[in-house]
């Protein structure tokens, strides 16, 4: 009989599981390709509901997607049910998300069989005075119960290893690549195409928000013209304005006006706006791109970043979780530069733009390194053997 794996997402928010990149889903496809059933629960907000869907399937072994009910407490949230011992006793394996989340705790309580998978490398509790409590009542407790910490990046695991936790391993973090298989071009896609293809173009991918630095890129792309004229700046993504600003009534739209109102004319005329695009169009877009731009003031560990490498851009990015799990320092993958220094991100940009070759070489590196190493069938493999040597699954 085939064993059982559970993965529990029990954030305080919704997921979108028809979502571009969700990885709880392409996680649990490459443990059902290695002979495991899988169920992945996320907590929704709607109490009276609980919707189960098989999304993957393979010689008769099932990958499920289970919403339940949560009863959300600042970032946490709880579902009771699944803490019960006859609950978990079902699963061979549990995976826990997140050290943070009480719910960990709570699972881990009644399973000998709980590991976590963690992302985070700052604080993530609100209000942010809660953390030394919870590091302080909960954090050794959940330290002794689970045997295993697989986490996200190198920051993820420094950031735990100083909070006293042990056990563990840094495993990243994979790209489902399914989607961008058999996919067409589309009209406004092929536009977008042409006029990269015309127009030495750098790019950025994602939402216009404090948090992803949109001032900087801002400046950095005025410093760029002054070495590249005709340089132009492809921007996917809509703005996004800060929780307390929509609060008192502010809009979405309010950021990016803000952002754009002393900005010259001529840097706003080499600007080409896309609000949106299909997550599987991007195939088209990331190659013809001169270097894509992640300059994050933080990021867990930033998918964009996966998605430039695997399809083929040269990425200049800040230091970030995904970052240097991704690039490291060498540069043979990608650059980063630590600084919100406008000089020494132009003089990096501009590294590739005046060497072809350089460019070409973390192209061709950045897209091998995805694919030996951050696939999900990779990590869940990892996962699955350190497991095995922990006693806590049997062949």
């Amino acid at each position: 009989m085939s064993k059982r794996i559970l993965l529990v997402r029990s954030t305080h928010g919704d997921l979108d599981i028809k979502g571009y990149n969700v990885q709880q889903l392409g996680l649990g496809k490459a443990f059902v390709d290695l002979g495991y059933n899988y169920d992945f629960i996320t907590f929704k907000r709607d109490k009276t509901k609980c919707i189960e869907t098989v999304f993957y399937e393979k010689n008769g072994i099932k990958a499920r997607c289970i919403e339940k009910p949560r009863t959300r407490i600042l970032r946490w949230g709880i579902n009771k049910e699944i803490c019960q011992k006859f609950f978990l006793s079902q699963y061979d394996l549990i995976i826990c998300q997140e050290y943070y989340q009480l719910q960990s705790y709570l699972m881990a309580r009644n399973s000998p069989n709980v590991v976590l998978y963690s992302g985070p490398y700052y604080n993530m509790f609100l209000p942010k005075f809660i953390s030394p409590f919870y590091d302080f009542l909960i954090g050794p407790k959940l330290n002794k119960l689970v045997k295993v910490i697989f986490v996200k990046s190198v920051l993820a695991k420094e950031f735990l290893e100083k909070k006293g936790y042990r056990g563990l391993m840094n495993v990243g973090v994979a790209l489902d690549t399914s989607r961008f298989d058999n996919v067409d071009i589309a009209p406004d896609t092929q536009k977008l195409v042409s006029y990269m293809q015309e127009n030495e173009c750098i790019l950025y991918v994602g939402a216009l928000s404090d948090r992803k630095n949109y001032p900087f890129m801002l400046e950095l792309y005025a410093k760029l013209l002054e070495k590249r004229p005709n340089l132009k700046f492809v921007v996917i993504g809509k703005s996004v304005s800060s929780f307390w600003h929509k609060l008192f009534g502010g809009k979405d739209k309010d950021y990016e006006e803000k952002c754009m109102r002393h900005i010259p004319e001529h840097v706003k005329k080499g600007i080409m706006r896309v609000q949106r695009i299909d997550n599987p169009q991007l195939k088209y877009i990331y190659p013809k791109t001169k270097a894509f731009l992640l300059p994050s003031k933080l990021e867990i560990f930033g998918m964009v970043l996966l998605e430039a490498l695997y399809l083929g851009a040269p990425t200049v990015t800040s230091r970030n979780g995904g970052s240097l799990t991704l690039l490291g320092r060498s540069g043979k993958y990608g650059q980063i530069v630590d600084e919100f220094n406008v000089d020494k991100w132009a003089e990096a940009v501009l590294r590739y733009l005046d060497n072809g070759d350089y460019a070409e070489s973390v192209k061709t590196e950045g897209q091998k390194r995805v694919n030996d190493e951050f696939m999900w069938s990779i990590i869940a493999k990892k996962m699955i053997n350190k497991c095995k040597e922990e006693g806590l699954l049997k062949d």
